[in-house]
């Protein structure tokens, strides 16, 4: 297998053929396409590979392929206990404790999922892209849907990661770490006017990275 360098401004793989794909799908329809269109041997990330992550959960099997991901590249660089926030069309939250087991998580919509069900289900909202912000209160319909987007994010990091701390870890802090398109909007913006920062690190090849782990560990 070529070797794979990852940095936290981009990643490449060295020339040279490939001898496997490892493939972190959550979504169905598009595994028989992707399986088609492959050239080489896929290893499907589930919870059957070998992640260095160590699960207790009562359903295994339904976690998903990209959260696992996610805790194997938290797991391997020892960033323990963690909380992983990842943003995409939703908002996941997974817990890893200190000793490396996957203990669960919070699922919510992602910010465009929001933006899209906005529009879609009102007569008038126009279907807005989510930018940086710089108020609290919009000039336009689609400042007002940004701003509330955004706003309920930092809220709902905020509130999830207060009552996850309380409930599991004692009140102590686990390392807060982000990845996704919307991390650094979210984390910034918690940031503005003397805010305290939500995330200790903002990873946006995290989900990269945690391949790269359980490629090396299934060989």
């Amino acid at each position: 297998m070529p070797t794979t360098e990852i940095t936290p401004k981009s990643f490449s793989v060295t020339k040279g053929k490939t001898d496997r794909a490892v493939i972190s799908s959550v979504v169905p329809k598009i595994d028989n396409i992707l399986s088609r269109s492959l050239t080489c041997p896929a290893l499907w990330v589930d919870h059957r590979v070998q992640s260095g992550i160590r699960i207790n959960y009562p359903k295994p099997s339904s976690i998903g392929a990209d959260r696992l991901a996610n805790a194997a590249a938290a797991v391997a660089g020892k960033k323990l206990p963690a909380i992983i926030v990842d943003f995409g069309t939703a908002v996941t939250f997974d817990v890893i404790d200190n000793d490396g087991y996957y203990l669960g998580g919070i699922i919510a919509p992602g910010l465009p999922t929001a933006a899209s069900a906005l529009h879609e289900r009102t007569a008038l909202l126009p279907m807005t892209r989510i930018r940086k912000i710089s108020a609290s209160v919009g000039k336009s319909t689609e400042e007002a849907i940004q701003i509330g987007l955004l706003l309920g994010a930092v809220g709902l990091v905020r509130e999830a990661v207060t009552r996850i701390r309380k409930e599991l870890f004692h009140g102590k802090k686990p390392i807060l770490i982000a990845t996704g398109g919307d991390a650094a909007l979210v984390g910034k913006l918690a940031l503005q006017d003397g805010g305290k920062a939500v995330f200790d690190r903002v990873d946006p090849l995290l989900t990269l990275r945690g391949l790269l782990v359980i490629a090396e560990k299934n060989p």
